[in-house]
């Protein structure tokens, strides 16, 4: 949880450079990004609500989003959001990605009882390929 989706970045890149320079166009911006959303002086939430019902979303209004979106489009600043967002939610202390379970049929975190049910059929299916 927490890694910048590199889809959108190398789509934009595809379009901006040709050749050999756009994978690593891609990789010099997810990485600067990735190194962006772990600086802990850079915090972009803004508190909404009051009492019990107060949450912290992202704050469409900050200077390094808007200015990300202005330069790079819409999918790059919303997979920067996405990110931030599960940071935030997963490890808000440290800013660092946390492994996490994930289901990628449904684009989700998966459940335990779902990962111990992969983890069964991984097993068997194992099993049935020994000589």
């Amino acid at each position: 949880m927490g890694e910048v989706d590199e889809k959108p970045f190398l789509k934009v890149c595809r379009q901006r450079f040709s050749g050999e320079n756009v994978e690593l166009e891609q990789a010099m911006l997810c990485s600067k990004w990735q190194k962006t959303l772990k600086d802990p002086s850079w915090y972009p939430f803004k508190r909404i609500g009051t009492g019990e019902k107060m949450k912290e979303v992202v704050d469409e209004e900050d200077e390094k989003l808007k200015n990300l979106r202005k330069e790079w489009g819409e999918e790059v600043k919303n997979a920067v959001k996405t990110a931030l967002v599960e940071l935030n939610e997963f490890n808000p202390s440290g800013r660092y990605t946390v492994p996490v379970l994930w289901n990628f049929e449904q684009e989700r975190k998966a459940t335990l009882k779902e990962g111990i049910a992969h983890m069964i059929k991984e097993i068997k299916t194992r099993k049935r390929n020994l000589p």
